[in-house]
């Protein structure tokens, strides 16, 4: 983008001086910059795949919930309010954009367990912050366990023609049939999912979207995907990024996470049972989430090739080691507390 287009949003703020602007971490569905005005730094997003103010607008209402709480142990985004006093800014041609103050940081490594246990202890604690709020805005994102309505355009058969209409087959013939005999095996627990402990989550929460400062995770950013989901989905979401970084270790790496959170909240016994359900879940939505983006010309075929390999190995994987999981999850996780 151009100096041009970043001025288009950042000159409806005052800044106090002028500004300059900095490369940062953009991901799939966003445009993000740091700005550097005077001795203060933000964090400019620009969303590309969406104009849906509400969307934006619920997303800083759970964010001004968080920072409205006492004994936070994690930062997040704070919004900042334009000249007009409004914490969402448009561009003519109808795009958005929001400042936030930037977070001092870099990204936690998945190779430190430190990091691994931090992350798993801000899970936790960002869960409890999340049960006590209550927006005022109505949740835009469907539960995970709604994938056949949220993905109903793209049935089982659908699944092998998209793979094949971007060229994935024959090479990965066999990664497909794992995904499709999932799916098809998956559809029968989603009901019994759909039970859990409900509250709301940040939705993607991983590594990238995380901040430490030496060996302690300090913030947590990105809440653009949070709803209202089985409490547990917030764990599944972490582990899956545990299993996909390494061939060995996965489950050292697993544990370290779960006594983070279970040392700041327990799950019931449902729910530490129901994860690698939810591991599961997580990759399917994820594989059919990116065969919407192919099929829209928002990706290369590349990146599904990617995404279809990574989401095949977390599900052989999960099932492979299920009971060990199971075992695992109820002797950290497990225990009285109840959502609030």
């Amino acid at each position: 983008m151009s100096q041009h287009d970043f001025s288009t949003f950042l000159d409806q703020y005052e800044l106090g001086g002028p500004w300059e602007i900095a490369a940062g971490d953009s991901g799939m569905n966003n445009t993000t910059r740091i700005v550097q005005a005077g001795n203060n730094r933000y964090v400019l997003r620009i969303y590309n795949n969406h104009q849906n103010k509400s969307t934006v607008l619920l997303e800083h209402e759970v964010l001004l919930g968080l920072l409205g709480q006492k004994n936070r142990h994690f930062d997040v985004p704070m919004p900042v309010a334009n000249r007009a006093g409004h914490t969402v800014t448009k561009a003519k041609g109808g795009k958005l954009a929001t400042l936030c103050h930037f977070i001092e940081g870099k990204r936690p490594s998945v190779e430190n367990i430190s990091h691994i246990r931090g992350l798993g202890t801000a899970a936790a604690a960002l869960c409890k912050g999340l049960s006590a709020i209550k927006p005022q805005g109505e949740p835009i994102y469907d539960p995970y366990y709604k994938l056949e309505q949220s993905y109903e355009a793209i049935g089982i058969t659908a699944l092998r023609d998209i793979a094949g209409e971007a060229g994935l087959l024959p090479v990965l013939e066999e990664q497909i049939s794992c995904l499709q005999q999932e799916r098809a095996s998956l559809r029968s627990d989603l009901k019994s999912i759909a039970k859990l402990p409900h509250q709301w989550i940040h939705g993607d929460l991983n590594f990238s979207n995380s901040v430490a400062r030496g060996d302690a995770v300090v913030g947590l950013l990105d809440f653009e995907f949070c709803t209202v989901d089985v409490r547990a989905m917030e764990l599944a979401v972490v582990i899956v990024d545990l299993i996909d970084w390494a061939d060995e270790g996965q489950l050292e790496r697993i544990a370290s996470f779960c006594e983070g959170f279970g040392a700041e909240l327990r799950l019931t016994e449902e729910e530490a049972n129901a994860i690698p359900l939810l591991l599961k879940l997580r990759m399917l939505d994820v594989t059919l989430h990116f065969m919407t983006r192919w099929r829209e010309q928002l990706d290369e075929a590349e990146i599904l090739h990617k995404i279809v390999i990574q989401a095949a190995k977390i599900v052989k994987w999960t099932g492979s080691n299920e009971l060990r999981l199971k075992a695992l999850f109820r002797e950290l996780l497990a225990g009285v507390d109840q959502p609030q």
